[in-house]
Formats: C-alpha cells, structure tokens, sequence
C-alpha cells in the first residue's frame, strides 16, 4: 500500500495539482510567518497590544467592554493582557533601544485588572479566531499563540489565493506576480495581532481567486471557485472599516478587466451562486457592523485647523513616498525601515512586471493596469484630505495593501496571456532572477528586524552588546529557521510556475 501512495503523490507534485499546491503553500507560509511572529517581542508590531486585548475580551468574557470615550473600551482581563501595553513603551519609536529595555516583571499574571483598547469599534470576525489561545492560563507563551494563530489564519488565506493560482494553464508570470506582492510588510502583518493581516491576505488571495475565475472559466471548477471567493470575501469586508471600498475596488478592476460577457456567465450560472450568496452576506454583516459602530465616522470637532484643503492635500502628496515604503517594508511601530537594498529590488521588480505587461498587453489591460495604479494613489488623498482638520493625517501604507497588491497580479496576469511574445528561455531566465530578488528581499527584511529588537538598529551587525533581548526561540535556531523558510516558499513559487511547460496563450480577448 506504501508504494502506490507515494506514487500518487508524486503524481500530483508532477501535476502541480492545486490541493497539494494548498497545503503546501499553507504549511511554509505559516513557518515563515511565524518564524517572524517569534523574532518580535511581545506588543511590538501597530496597535498589537489593543487588538490583543479585544481578541481576549471577546473569547474569554464575551464582551466588547465598556466605553469611555468614542472608539475606546475598557475591559477586566487577567494582568498579562494589561502588561501588553507596557512591554513596548520603551522601545516603540526608538529604533536604536533594543527590546531587552523592558523591565520583565510576569507576575500575578492571572490577577484581574482594567485595560483599554482602541479597536473597540473593529469588526469581531478576526478577533474571535486569534483570540482562542487566551482562554489558556494566562503566560506570554500563551500571547505568542495568538500571533501564531493569526499567522495560521493569513498564511491559509494566502494559500487559497496559490491554489487558484494552481488552477491556471499558464501561470509563471502569475507566480512572479505573487512573490513581488507578498512584500516583507504582507509577511510581517501576518505574524502579528491586527486585522490588517487578513485584509492583505484575503485581497491578495481574492484578486488571484476572481482572474482564475474570469478570466480563466472552468466548467468543473465553477462552483469550488466561487465558494472560494465568497469565503475570501467574508475575511476581507471584515477586516477593517474601509475593506468593503477595497472590496468594490477589487470587483470593479476585474470586471473592467474581462468585460461584461464573462460576469454574466457567473452570474447565469447556479453553481456559482451560493458562493456569490456566501460573499453577499458577509458584506452585507460587515457593512451592517460599521453603519451600528460608526467605525468610519471622522467626527465633527476640528482638532487641526492648520490642515485645510490646500495643506492637507500638500502633506499627502509628500507624503506618497512614504506610503509606499511602508507597502513594502516598515516594521515595528513604523520606526523599522527595511534596507535600502530591500526598496530597490522590489521597484525594480514591481516595474519589470509592470513594464512588460504595458509592452504586451492590449488596449484595455493596459489602462486598466495605469487606472488601478492611479486608484492606489489616489485613495490616501480622498479618504484623508476632506477630513483631515478633524482627524489628521493618519494613513499608513499598509492600509493600502489589500489594493496594492493587485498592481504586479494584474500584471503578471497580462503578461502571462500573452507569454507566446516573450521567448520561453528569456521567460524562465528573468522569473529565476525575480524570485532570487525577492528572497534576498525577505531575508534581508527579516534579518533587519530581528537585529532592531536584539540590539537596536545602531548596534555592529556581528558583535556583541551589553544587554540583548532575547527572543522566546534563540536568535541562530530563528535565524536559521527564517533562511529555510525562505528558500522553502521560494522553491515552492518555482515548482508552481513550472518553467518547463510550454508556453501557451491563453485567456479571452479583452
């Protein structure tokens, strides 16, 4: 019996055959997540310590707490999710004080006190997933189990989007397309506590999910598709308080993409419609949640009267460069940049896709790829400059990513329609490069990081200092887990993208 089993899977990695590609992707892209998740003390990600408290609110007492003022809640929980808000105060802004700072006091974990947080008004989809771990006795192993619970959760997301990515008959430029988007910030999001993780993931994973779908129509993969869609669907519109305009921006670009034709197919089709169903109710509850929460309410006392229309659009403007730094990597809380080295390979990569699909693609593909880029810069400007006098300036840019992330799909997706232009050899040559570029990319992300909170940023690389921080799993079994993580998910994209099939065009004229 041992023998033909292993036939049969080696039969299907022969075949890329996309519920192998699933788990798979699902299993090393959690090691990588959550190699991350244990290179990060506790708190030391955006806003982690208010999202922790939520999760624990709302799994272990059942409640979003009481309000002290708009959007803040506070909540009786165990001292350890109290601690939480302690343990960055030190470091948090401060690139060079390494984690170690922080005066390790764990005990009385389990004594009950009052906390805060500040995602009071976030949507309870997330939280009632990675707060599962806090209903063990309280202790900091049990915080890390959140963050890797929500690792779990994004990297499963994620590989929904690379089973779809399996279904596809041409798919190598789909496959490079997927390694510039899952950016070092997509990875580091996903290793921590904050929705912004699932909202990345699933907008990636759905974008890849609805070209598969439409672009690519499979009679016996309609109704799977379509309830991997609606699935995908419910994560993101849950997310945040903006996800459902990031949906309709997702949806909108797919059908300008395709046409009309193609969607009206879906449409007419049973089989697709109890995903359709699936995704419509979940809109329908996360838009529900904002309309009773007023989650996007931008509040009517002017906190900034120097940030009229003309400054604030000014500061936005400058701002761009920032936003798209932090697309691509900008750790801790926004005080950890990647290398130099790290923005470079990334646009280089970014604008070779983008580049080769303008080349090749035809009429439509071309502006709705230059319309989808204009949209990502605009939304900072629309959804900030009307209401900055109230509330500020307080776009990052990993609020976009969920959006962003459809620019080098998109077009990766184009240039693999027309691959039969690019020679097969010059093909396989340039994607070889570009996943060696972006696994330089994450381990020098990872690498950056991991020192950051070791020894601060301005510490010798290979020295010694005075009091490091150490990190739950020591720092050479975490560095060497990450480097094989790494090249794992990298040798994964490879198989994936297959470059040894023929080249083929494929999809419909648009």
């Amino acid at each position: 019996m041992a023998e033909p089993r292993a036939q049969r899977v080696v039969a299907a990695a022969r075949r890329r055959e996309p519920r192998l590609v699933f788990w798979l992707s699902w299993a090393l892209l959690t090691a990588l997540a959550g190699t991350w998740a244990l290179s990060n003390p506790m708190g030391a990600s955006p806003d982690e310590p208010s999202h922790i408290v939520k999760a624990a609110a709302l799994v272990r007492e059942h409640t979003l707490g009481t309000e002290v003022r708009p959007g803040v809640r506070e909540v009786e929980l165990p001292r350890i999710f109290a601690l939480t808000h302690e343990m960055p105060g030190c470091y948090a802004f401060r690139s060079s004080v390494a984690a170690s700072c922080w005066p390790i006091d764990l005990s009385n974990l389990d004594q009950v006190q009052t906390t805060t947080t500040t995602a009071a008004n976030y949507n309870p989809l997330y939280y009632l997933v990675v707060g599962l771990p806090s209903v063990l006795p309280p202790s900091l192993a049990m915080l890390y189990l959140m963050r890797l619970m929500g690792a779990l959760l994004a990297s499963g997301l994620l590989a929904m989007g690379l089973r779809s990515v399996a279904e596809l008959p041409t798919r190598r430029w789909t496959v490079a397309g997927v390694a510039v988007a899952m950016s070092p910030m997509v990875v580091f999001m996903n290793s921590t506590v904050n929705p912004n993780a699932v909202e990345a993931s699933a907008g990636l994973a759905l974008w890849l999910t609805l070209f598969a779908a439409l672009r690519n129509p499979d009679p016996a993969l309609v109704a799977r598709r379509w309830w991997r869609a609606g699935f995908l669907v419910v994560w993101l519109v849950n997310a945040k308080a903006f996800s459902a305009l990031f949906l309709a921006i997702i949806v909108l670009t797919v059908v300008v993409l395709v046409g009309w034709p193609p969607v009206r197919a879906v449409l007419t089709d049973r089989r697709s419609w109890p995903g359709l169903a699936l995704g419509t109710v979940g809109s329908g509850f996360a838009l529900g949640w904002i309309a009773l929460n007023g989650a996007v309410s931008g509040g009517d006392t002017v906190l900034f009267p120097d940030l009229t229309f003309g400054p604030a659009l000014d500061s936005v403007l400058r701002l761009t460069t920032s936003y798209y730094n932090a697309m691509i990597g900008r750790f801790g809380w926004y005080d950890t940049p990647a290398p130099g080295l790290v923005y470079s390979l990334v646009t280089a990569t970014l604008w070779l896709l983008v580049f080769l699909a303008l080349a090749v693609g035809r009429r439509r593909e071309r502006l709705v790829l230059v319309g989808l880029g204009l949209t990502v810069f605009l939304v900072p400007v629309l959804l900030q400059v009307p209401q900055a006098s109230h509330v500020g300036l307080p776009w990052q840019g990993r609020y976009l990513l969920a959006i962003a992330v459809g620019v080098p799909l998109l077009a990766a997706v184009v240039v693999d329609r027309a691959t039969g232009v690019l020679r097969r050899r010059t093909s396989r040559s340039l994607i070889v490069l570009l996943l060696g570029a972006i696994a330089v990319v994450q381990l020098a992300s990872f690498g950056t990081n991991l020192r950051r909170y070791v020894a601060g940023t301005e510490a010798p690389w290979f020295e010694p200092v005075p009091v490091p921080w150490h990190p739950p799993v020591p720092v050479t079994v975490l560095s060497v887990g990450a480097v094989v993580a790494v090249l794992a998910v990298t040798a994964l994209l490879l198989w994936l993208a297959d470059l040894g099939q023929r080249a083929e065009t494929s999809g419909p004229s648009t």
